[in-house]
């Protein structure tokens, strides 16, 4: 045999030595493309956006009671706080802030010529809160405005710190009605009828009050029994139609959400509910001593309390 045969055998088995190698291994993976990188923010890009400072997920104890929304320089509706304190979050655009102006002034109904507050307000186009710590009465806001695109305004109250049983709460009692001499100028028999306690569904699903009790505890009485269906009559409305689109069936005896119902000693409101104790002596809430008002479930547990407190000579106050 001579070389010259041999020698071509060499390659062939070193060929076969590879494919062989080859194929007693596995084939690694090939590589994971390289993940891309988010992009970096840069002048041309918006912000990230982030929840809004009114979200109800940020804060727990706050509720919504009023928005207004403008332009220009208005006075805005009176709007009832129910929370021991509450708060205006505002939002303001204009496309030249040197030239713009925001201010709000916050009154309170009963003292119409001494604003509780004044805020200036920043003409950033942002989110910005003003906490007001006085709470349970009647206000309103001026807005002046000027050179503005618009303006936002939400109101939210607190009705407290405190973990309640119930989403309904007792938000305010109202024991100085009338004065006598008012009642007997007016015909009046029954002392201080427009006295009054103050309901709210702090929640966002209507809450069926029927047969829950409300209570003056400290005089032992007298109760208001809630009844099965919401009160309503004829003589509220103007027209036979009316009657029968607000009446007519029987609605159940709930509070929708974020809505208030008043109990009234002796007269009736159709606007805040038409719930009254009809109590013929009238004056259920004491003007010199601070009564406690307690509003018990149908099945007899107590969900809510609520006192109140009386001005005095030395507290300064009227």
């Amino acid at each position: 045999m001579t070389l010259s045969r041999i020698y071509p055998i060499v390659p062939v088995l070193l060929v076969g030595c590879f494919v062989a190698a080859a194929c007693s291994q596995p084939m690694p993976a090939p590589p994971l493309p390289t993940p891309s990188q988010p992009a970096t923010e840069t002048a041309s890009q918006p912000p990230k956006q982030t929840a809004p400072v009114s979200s109800p997920a940020d804060e727990t104890g706050w509720h919504p009671v009023q928005s207004f929304s403008g332009k220009d320089s208005e006075t805005t509706a009176i709007f009832r706080i129910s929370g021991t304190k509450w708060r205006i979050i505002w939002t303001v655009n204009s496309e030249n802030a040197k030239y713009a102006v925001f201010d709000i002034l916050v009154y309170s109904k009963d003292n119409p010529g001494m604003p509780v507050r004044k805020i200036s307000g920043s003409i950033r186009n942002s989110t910005n809160i003003a906490h007001v710590y006085r709470g349970e009465g009647d206000y309103y806001l001026k807005v002046l405005a000027a050179n503005l695109s618009n303006w936002t305004i939400e109101v939210e109250d607190h009705a407290g710190t405190g973990p309640a049983t119930s989403p309904v709460q007792i938000t305010y009692v109202n024991y100085k009605g009338h004065a006598p001499a008012q009642n007997r100028a007016l015909g009046l028999g029954m002392l201080e009828p427009d006295e009054y306690v103050e309901i709210k569904n702090l929640s966002y699903s209507p809450q069926n009050i029927t047969g829950w009790i409300l209570k003056n505890v400290t005089k032992g009485g007298p109760e208001f029994l809630f009844p099965t269906f919401k009160p309503c009559s004829c003589s509220w409305y103007d027209s036979w139609q009316e009657c029968i689109e607000n009446c007519h069936p029987p609605r159940p005896c709930t509070i929708e959400p974020y809505q208030s119902i008043r109990v009234y000693t002796g007269e009736v409101h159709p606007e805040s509910g038409g719930f009254c104790f009809h109590y013929p002596p009238g004056n259920i809430w004491d003007n010199s001593k601070p009564d406690v008002a307690v509003l018990y479930d149908a099945s007899g547990v107590e969900v809510s309390r609520k006192s109140y407190f009386i001005p005095t000579k030395d507290s300064g106050e009227k």
